[in-house]
């Protein structure tokens, strides 16, 4: 290195060809991917020298440095370059200079469209004042892509110069450079797509269509072609006669179910449509006041097809119910029908009056119990309406939990036993056994548990209303 007063312009000189001539390249189509296997590298930034020699006693801190490099792909992301650089160091002496003139290789694969990194490695001829000495530099980066042909970004390279032996302080020269890397290289031609042949001329129109079937409907026109369309031609479907798909006499455009025939008991307010009965109660549509609903075993006189009124909910209808405003149960009895009793039907319940009794830590039932079990009976049996019931065993907590859940199954399921050995439909019946787990009254007193060891019965089907209470 050397403290001189001049500019050396050599490298400037090289560059400045270097640019011009590839300026100067009008590529023909020929040439295109020769060329385009030159890239064109600049650098610009800063340099910080590292040795105590050239920092420290020639006070060559930090400087600025330009590079170019010219390279060429030989395979791949590796290419060889030829590098041109200059580097300047302000001093009180003055300034120092260096100027390598290097070969090397560089590798840079392309990072998708964001662009590329760069790690290259250059050696030769680094010239400083009078003297020519020996370096190399190694150096990273990448640059982003700002189109196809440009690319900038950060650089980072570390150079060496080595000392020679004539020297009086014989110390090796390193500086580290950073700043702004920028790539030219020419893009890849775009292909050139050849245009698309020109359509083929149309064909000649047809000649017009003829009438097969000499109904004065042309073909084109003539949804049925080959058919004349009688004397009953259909509205809907040009030289086409009027069809009856389901065979009922009922054309389909007049047949408001031209798929389903109106059979022996058509619908008098749908033309060609069956008088349907939608609740299978055995009133057809067009007279039941209650198409949705059946009328039930118990039907009111004064509704066709829709079941009897029961003000007090207690499946006992008001023309038969002896109590019709006070919720009750079915009973034989016509005086006894509906009103209140050993069992109350209410709120999709059917509640008893007095307990199930079993013999104790067993499902066997007493028989005391037979008169409780018999109204439910009754209820069940005078009742149809009530199609499925839930039996639900409940105990106290005394004893294990798991027995206490198995035992009440076996009482509920009991319960279920007997119902179906008097009469009542197995369908219609199911068990559960809840064992302690929903408790009437807190499990503290003699009084309270003998009134959690009990048997509900709840109305599944129909389903109970949404407010309906529970025991």
């Amino acid at each position: 290195m050397s403290a001189r007063r001049r500019h050396p312009l050599r490298l400037a000189a090289l560059a400045a060809v270097t640019l011009a001539g590839l300026s100067a390249f009008a590529p023909r189509r020929a040439e295109a991917q020769v060329l385009q296997r030159f890239t064109l590298h600049g650098e610009l930034g800063a340099t910080a020298m590292l040795a105590d020699l050239q920092r420290d006693e020639l006070g060559y801190g930090f400087g600025a440095q330009g590079s170019l490099r010219l390279g060429f792909a030989l395979t791949g992301p590796l290419s060889v370059q030829l590098s041109g650089a200059y580097w300047l160091f302000p001093s009180d002496q003055g300034y120092g200079f260096g100027a390598p003139l290097t070969l090397g290789l560089r590798v840079d694969p392309s990072v998708g469209s964001l662009g590329r990194f760069f790690v290259d490695a250059n050696a030769g001829a680094v010239f400083t004042g009078e003297k020519t000495r020996f370096g190399f530099d190694v150096g990273a980066g990448f640059e982003f892509a700002l189109n196809r042909a440009i690319g900038v970004g950060p650089m980072l390279r570390y150079g060496h110069i080595v000392a020679d032996g004539e020297s009086d302080n014989p110390t090796d020269a390193q500086y580290l450079s950073f700043g702004l890397s920028v790539s030219l290289r020419l893009p890849p031609e775009e292909p050139v797509v050849a245009p698309p042949p020109p359509p083929p001329p149309p064909p000649p129109p047809p000649p017009p269509p003829p009438d097969r079937d000499g109904d004065g409907v042309l073909d084109g026109d003539d949804a049925c072609p080959t058919e004349v369309p009688g004397e009953h031609p259909d509205p809907r479907r040009a030289g086409c006669p009027a069809a009856d798909s389901d065979g009922d006499g009922v054309f389909d455009h007049e047949d408001a179910c031209a798929t389903v025939a109106a059979g022996a008991t058509p619908d008098p307010d749908r033309r060609g449509c069956p008088d349907g009965d939608d609740d299978n109660d055995s009133v057809r549509n067009h007279a039941d006041q209650c198409p949705q609903e059946p009328q039930g075993p118990m039907p009111d006189p004064t509704r066709a097809g829709c079941p009897g009124a029961d003000r007090d909910n207690d499946a006992v209808p008001d023309t038969t119910d002896a109590c019709p405003d006070r919720p009750g149960a079915p009973n034989p009895n016509p005086r006894q029908n509906g009103c209140p009793g050993l069992v109350l039907v209410t709120g999709g319940v059917i509640r008893i009056n007095r307990p199930v009794f079993f013999a104790n830590n067993s499902d066997q039932i007493l028989p005391r119990s037979t008169a409780i079990l018999q109204a439910v009976a009754d209820t069940l049996r005078l009742a149809p309406q009530i199609r499925r019931v839930r039996v639900e065993g409940h105990t106290d907590n005394t004893g294990p939990a798991a027995h206490n859940t198995e035992l009440s199954q076996r009482r509920a399921q009991s319960v279920v036993t007997w119902l179906t050995g008097h009469g009542i439909e197995p369908a219609r019946l199911e068990a559960q056994g809840l064992g302690p787990t929903r408790p009437l009254r807190p499990n503290i007193t003699l009084a309270n548990r003998a009134m959690n060891r009990r048997v509900e019965f709840h109305i599944t089907d129909p389903a109970p209303p949404a407010t309906a209470p529970r025991r």
